[in-house]
């Protein structure tokens, strides 16, 4: 099935930039040396985030060796979850450069600037031209210098392009003197919200952001990303519910449809929105993980875009959806869950008998986190809708890396 949109993939130069670094840190150590520190760091930073939840400033963003980690082995899956949001904010979800002038960005908690740079990179490849200003905010002035360097010494990724970072806690963002000016054409938050809401309530959670939107131009879009850990993710999506439901100037717009909160939110689901992508590692990345054996060959991550426009309305009976499941394949057919404009979750189900070999690739190589339109619908119950063909799919969102083989 055609993609509706590509990215590039991670460049090569900045896995090699952030390797250079870990190498240049520790010069007196052998390369297995360096890959045992970073391994060390990388587990107790997962520990930090999957069991003692521990968030203080000095964990993450003080020491060299918390940076160099986190560059080498988690920046290439943030900067991938920042480029697929974004790609759907891009290709279906009504965000456009503005007619002249430069694009405005911040990044809020932005750390090292994995989404930062994703963001100008991005924005490049699908051939916006616009200047582009971005700020970024956060707590750790190293992780923000780190961000500058990279900027500089990597310009050619991200051609006419404006970096400036300020020190800026976002827990403390709606206190924290706001612009007078909305002035933003996006504001992203990456892996950041769930640090501010530990121990905090859903009230204070909704009001971080609703002061995130208020930092919007009319026409711009808040980009909020988050690991796809089941509490994290609700969390985020009763937050943005209760946010669109108390400031009348800001919408849902994505990840579901007409700005309805999350379905699997509402009904109780034992199941939780998230979006599974293929990620290819690099070589670097596959030395650091070999004993410590962790997920790298794909990204996974929450997500919800905001903005100050009315979503695009779609009736309750238009045959659209978002696929929340893999794709299974069984002996006898292949099936997917998928959540449509009205908000029921529905079984997609394919007999395998009655397809080749060529569109039953083509429905195992759909993702979770696409966006379809199905046609010719003949046998449907109530949770379930059974197909004949593949040509009943057709691709409203599809991004899928660019093939440089």
């Amino acid at each position: 099935m055609k993609p509706t949109i590509q990215l590039p993939p991670y460049p090569r130069e900045l896995t090699q930039w952030w390797w250079n670094q870990a190498i240049q840190q520790w010069p007196d150590h052998g390369q297995e040396k360096v890959l045992n520190l970073l391994r060390e760091e990388i587990v107790r930073q997962s520990d930090r985030f999957n069991k003692s939840r521990d968030f203080d400033p000095s964990a993450y963003g003080a020491r060299d060796l918390s940076l160099l980690a986190y560059g080498n082995f988690y920046t290439p899956r943030t900067f991938a979850a920042c480029g697929f949001s974004l790609a759907e904010a891009f290709n279906c979800r009504g965000w456009r450069a503005p007619g002249k002038g430069p694009i405005h960005i911040l990044d809020l908690g932005s750390g090292s600037g994995a989404s930062s740079l994703a963001a100008l990179y991005y924005l490049r490849s699908w051939g916006i031209k616009n200047p582009i200003h971005l700020d970024a905010w956060d707590y750790s002035g190293k992780s923000l210098a780190f961000l500058r360097r990279i900027h500089r010494e990597a310009a050619h990724l991200w051609p006419d392009t404006r970096v400036s970072t300020e020190r800026k806690d976002i827990r403390n963002l709606s206190a924290s003197g706001l612009p007078i000016k909305a002035n933003y054409d996006l504001v992203l938050s990456s892996y950041a919200l769930n640090e501010c809401w530990e121990g905090e309530n859903q009230n204070s959670c909704a009001e971080i952001i609703s002061s995130m939107g208020e930092l919007l131009k009319e026409s711009g879009q808040l980009v909020l990303i988050e690991p796809a850990e089941g509490q994290v993710c609700r969390a985020l999506h009763a937050a943005t519910a209760q946010v669109t439901q108390n400031n009348d100037r800001l919408f849902l717009q994505a990840p579901y449809f007409s700005g309805m909160p999350c379905p699997l939110l509402q009904n109780e689901s034992k199941y939780f929105s998230h979006e599974v992508r293929p990620c290819t590692p690099s070589t670097e990345v596959e030395q650091i993980n070999h004993p410590l054996g962790l997920e790298i060959r794909e990204v996974k991550f929450g997500f919800s875009i905001l903005s100050k426009n009315k979503p695009k309305r779609f009736s309750s009976d238009s045959e659209i959806a978002r696929i929340i499941s893999p794709v299974r394949k069984r002996k006898g057919t292949l099936s997917f869950w998928g959540i449509g404009t009205s908000g029921t979750e529905t079984e997609y189900e394919w007999q395998r008998r009655n397809l080749d070999k060529e569109d039953q690739k083509s429905i195992l190589q759909l993702q979770r986190g696409d966006l379809i339109q199905i046609s010719g619908i003949d046998d449907r119950e109530e949770k379930r809708i059974r197909l004949t063909k593949a040509e009943q799919i057709c691709p409203i969102f599809i991004p899928r890396w660019e093939d440089r083989g």
